[in-house]
């Protein structure tokens, strides 16, 4: 199924590195604070004087104080979301740390701590007996910031507890993911009046430019996909000549990919661009990044290498596999002997059910940009229905066979599926249900 749609989920490289950057800075929220406090001791000395306290050395005083409460309180937060990250790393999984770590709560919390320091301490500078008339305005700002900083740091401690608890970890997991699907994934697949899913739309707002349309291209379901280009898994990464652009400097995973940017490459040089890794995959030094149809790479280089991003690990934002990624590892430590807490993979299993429901009526398959004239000017691969289902089931079919529940609810799920889908995609469902039952019934009997 072939269908011209434009997808809100392509945004501009720099965008994307400036959310990214945001996201997982520890710094960059505190240090608003900090501003604002600086901003905020300019201010106090344009007000007008208030005779309340009427004694310079209580201001000086009760600035003090504050100063110091804000600096342990600060301390307190960063111990206690190392602490947290720690126990989400070793009771969940490794990759709900970053998750965990681009939630804004504890960034706010340690900014109004650093905030209420900074200006307390430049307020208990400035208080000087009978020549500075705002003494008492800096008392008054700085007790409703402190008071500000420790009812954040109450909500924040709600927050956490009720983060680490594994039934809410994985809901939060799940929630985070159905956000990043409406943009993502946002065209709806078939008529808009057959799909059940009010979410998704044939006609999705988007952000390309009017002369650029970019679509999903859905060919049949591959027996084996990684982000291949019908080349062995040995093979994925090579790529020689002078038309194939290789990854150099550190290894990373793609995270980002501007095809607007990389479309106007190719329509310049009137050829087409082929990405050969989809968003998400580990990409080794020296190996194939994407190839041009017949113009030389070093033409461009500087253009090419600009339209990509690289980070350590995936993002949920750019990559909803990542969340079911998140999801199998919460599953899979839940189901390990040491552990042996079967309920939590079963709640990791119920939330990939809803997400895969979800994207059965999505279309998902490779992405091709066109120009106004129609030409297919840039391609990417992407993920299909049927790499979901092998995401969200084998794994946990081959560790979870031993657990009556979680043998329950991967039949619920798939016998859901085969009948929720739409008709084009049942047989990959019905295909991925034989698989699980076989794994089952094998780990069973061994």
């Amino acid at each position: 199924m072939r269908a011209r749609s434009r997808r809100s989920g392509v945004r501009s490289i720099t965008r994307f590195r400036l959310r990214h950057l945001a996201g997982e800075s520890l710094w960059l929220i505190p240090a608003f604070y900090v501003c604002l406090a600086l901003v905020l001791v300019g201010l106090t000395e344009l007000v007008p004087a208030i005779d309340i306290i009427s004694a310079p050395e209580v201001d000086a005083t009760l600035l003090t104080s504050i100063a110091s409460g804000m600096l342990a309180l600060a301390g307190f937060v960063i111990t206690i979301a190392f602490i947290t990250v720690e126990f989400a790393s070793i009771a969940l999984s490794p990759r709900l740390v970053g998750i965990l770590r681009r939630d804004r709560m504890v960034k706010r919390a340690l900014g109004l701590s650093f905030g209420a320091f900074t200006y307390a301490t430049i307020g208990a500078l400035m208080v000087h007996p009978g020549r500075n008339s705002t003494d008492d305005v800096f008392g008054i700002v700085a007790t409703i910031w402190s008071i500000l900083a420790a009812v954040m740091f109450v909500v924040m401690l709600d927050r956490i507890s009720n983060t680490l608890r594994a039934g809410n970890a994985v809901a939060t997991v799940g929630d985070k993911a159905r956000k990043e699907l409406d943009v993502v994934h946002p065209v709806a697949f078939g008529v808009e009046g057959d799909a059940p899913l009010a979410a998704a739309s044939p006609e999705a707002p988007l952000t390309a430019p009017s002369d650029t349309v970019i679509e999903v291209h859905e060919a049949a379901e591959p027996e084996y996909w990684d982000g291949d280009r019908d080349a062995p898994p040995t093979r994925r990464f090579l790529g020689d000549g002078p038309t194939t652009l290789h990854h150099e400097g550190r290894p990373g995973v793609l995270v980002a990919a501007d095809l607007i940017r990389l479309s106007r490459v190719a329509t310049r040089a009137g050829t087409r661009i082929d990405l050969q890794v989809p968003v998400g995959r580990f990409v080794p030094v020296h190996s194939a990044l994407l190839r041009i149809d017949g113009v030389p790479v070093a033409d461009h280089e500087d253009d090419l290498r600009a339209a990509l991003a690289f980070a350590s690990e995936p993002t949920l934002s750019a990559d909803p596999r990542h969340a079911f990624r998140v999801l199998v590892d919460i599953g899979l430590k839940g189901l390990a002997p040491g552990v042996n807490d079967p309920t939590t993979a079963v709640q990791a299993i119920d939330q990939m059910h809803d997400l895969l429901r979800r994207l059965a009526w999505r279309q998902l398959g490779e992405l091709r940009v066109r120009d106004a004239r129609g030409h297919v000017r840039v391609t990417m691969p992407a993920p299909t229905w049927g790499h979901y289902l092998r995401l969200s089931c084998e794994e946990l079919a081959d560790f979870g066979a031993r657990h009556a529940q979680v043998r329950r609810h991967l039949r619920v799920m798939l016998d859901d599926l085969c009948e929720w889908a739409p008709e084009e995609r049942r047989e990959a469902a019905r295909y991925q249900r034989d698989r699980t039952e076989d794994a089952l019934g094998a780990l069973r009997a061994s």
